[in-house]
């Protein structure tokens, strides 16, 4: 069976190459490019191994760890087509354990794994210095080939069983984003310019976070072993190890659900109560809680709001290329994520379309909804603004730098919602329509569209001053007293924007329902 998709296999590759001349020109120099920068960067690491061992670590962690996360979002985003579906086989009675191990190996075979294999092998020369980092290099490599190579079958599975309706020829420009904004920072670390120096602290702790994520750990393993952290290097040589099993299992589950159901037949599902409803209670509020919970969880077109907000952080990486200092730029991305987390609902009343009037006709004070809408964002961002800050601070070598992230953007993401609470209900513009693809934007969203972003972005940062400018002095001059005030004004000024956003929203989406109805009619 194993030899039979191998032959598939290397047939479809054939059949890329064999069709239309347009087509095989793109495969060819695509083929091509990537292999060139696969043997770009095996030079590079192999260079390495001439320098020592925390230089290296350096570099040779976090480019892995890139490398790997490319492996997890790009899958998602353009495995709808993919030819080696598990449902794909399903009527052909193969069992599942061959149908299993076959599509793995023969998803080994393709350009992507190959690239991922040259680096891999470069790494072990990289760490070729004693008998035992090569072993673990080895072990290292093996185990970052194998992750890269389940993250594909397991992300282009779930995307093909969960986006099969949703094709379009934006999946292209999302893959594209998604490599230019992971070759950025792989650039920066291949071709540093003087400040960003291997030997610095701030790539050491760089590479020290990575480390220990899912993607980083198997290319940490030889590193720390070779710069002396021998406990550190098997503890991540155990999340490596970890990690290929969790994704072995999915995999393993993923091609018994594909055996045990047929494509195109709608499957039944059994609910249990009424979910959020149930969770928040019969109250306004908590019911336009659980109504906006369910489709920010569910709606394809907040789920591409996430995708902005998480490749921000290694967007802002070119910063530091231009020539902004490691330490600072290791304090951008979460502001950053804050204000764009404050300002996606800012239209939101436009994405329920006509269905607002359910919000309308109920007869509910206004803040119950505009309360209610800011739910989802609360209770995800606050926790991750926290997380995100000891995170960025660690990564600054800053103590100070904590109470200061917390406290700007948690005033950023409070003031921004405070400011949505009230532009969405004078401001609603056309957006996206329900069922529509996610960045299919309407043609012409009018002067409206303008004059909201605008104010939003100018009224955050406005609003946002007093605590960034606190923040600059905290950073510059010493923590005492200047960081705790950062925390406590943020604070302080989001709340108060809030809750006046919230109760004058509330007024407002009162006495202008009906034109809500009108706008939402027009979207």
């Amino acid at each position: 069976m194993v030899a039979q998709l191998l032959r598939l296999r290397a047939d479809l590759l054939a059949g890329e190459v064999r069709g239309t001349a347009r087509r095989s020109v793109l495969v060819v120099v695509g083929s091509l490019v990537a292999l060139a920068v696969a043997v770009v960067v095996a030079s590079h690491l192999i260079g390495l191994r001439a320098s020592g061992a925390d230089e290296a670590r350096a570099v040779v962690v976090p480019i892995g760890a890139l490398l790997t996360f490319g492996f997890t979002v790009v899958p998602l985003v353009a495995g709808r087509n993919d030819q080696f579906d598990p449902r794909r086989f399903a009527v052909f009675g193969i069992g599942r354990r061959p149908l299993a191990v076959g599509l793995f190996v023969a998803g080994l075979v393709g350009i992507p794994v190959i690239a991922v294999v040259v680096v891999a092998v470069a790494q072990v020369g990289t760490w070729s210095r004693d008998a035992g980092t090569t072993v673990l290099a080895v072990l290292g490599g093996l185990l970052a080939v194998a992750t890269c190579a389940l993250l594909v079958r397991v992300g282009s599975a779930l995307s093909a069983a969960t986006g099969a309706q949703q094709r379009s020829r934006d999946t292209g420009w999302l893959v594209a984003l998604v490599v230019v904004v992971l070759v950025l920072p792989a650039g920066a670390l291949l071709f540093p310019v003087d400040w960003l120096r291997p030997d610095a602290a701030e790539l050491q702790r760089v590479a020290d976070v990575a480390g220990w994520t899912p993607w980083g750990a198997a290319w940490a393993v030889p590193a720390d072993v070779a710069s002396g952290h021998v406990g550190a290097g098997f503890a991540k040589l155990l999340v490596a190890v970890v990690v290929v099993a969790a994704l072995a299992w999915a995999w393993w589950v993923v091609v018994g659900r594909a055996l045990e159901s047929a494509e195109g037949r709608s499957r039944a599902r059994r609910y249990r109560g009424l979910g959020w409803f149930d969770r928040l209670g019969a109250t306004p509020a908590g019911a336009v809680a659980a109504r906006a919970l369910t489709y920010w969880a569910r709606d394809p077109r907040y789920r591409a709001s996430y995708l902005v907000i998480v490749f921000v952080p290694l967007v802002v990486l070119p910063l530091g290329v231009a020539g902004m200092p490691w330490h600072w730029t290791a304090l951008v991305p979460l502001p950053l994520m804050a204000i764009i987390a404050g300002f996606l609902p800012h239209n939101d009343v436009s994405y329920d379309n006509t269905a607002v009037w359910l919000h309308v006709a109920s007869g509910a004070p206004g803040w119950s909804d505009r309360l209610g809408r800011l739910v989802p964002v609360l209770a995800v961002g606050v926790p991750a603004i926290v997380v995100g800050a000891f995170v960025s601070a660690r990564l600054a070598g800053s103590a100070v730098a904590f109470p200061v992230l917390v406290g700007v953007s948690v005033g950023a993401l409070l003031v921004g919602l405070g400011l949505s609470s009230v532009v969405s209900v004078l401001l609603p513009y056309p957006t996206v329509r329900p069922g529509d693809h996610p960045f299919q934007q309407p043609q012409a969203a009018g002067v409206t569209a303008t004059v909201a972003q605008s104010t939003m972005v100018i009224g955050i940062l406005v609003l946002t001053a007093p605590a960034g400018w606190l923040g600059v002095l905290a950073l510059t001059r010493g923590a005492h007293p200047w960081g705790m005030l950062t925390l406590l004004v943020g604070v302080l000024v989001g709340v108060v924007v809030l809750a006046v956003g919230v109760l004058a929203g509330g007024r407002l989406f009162d006495r202008h329902g009906p034109d809500l109805l009108a706008a939402a009619q027009r979207n």
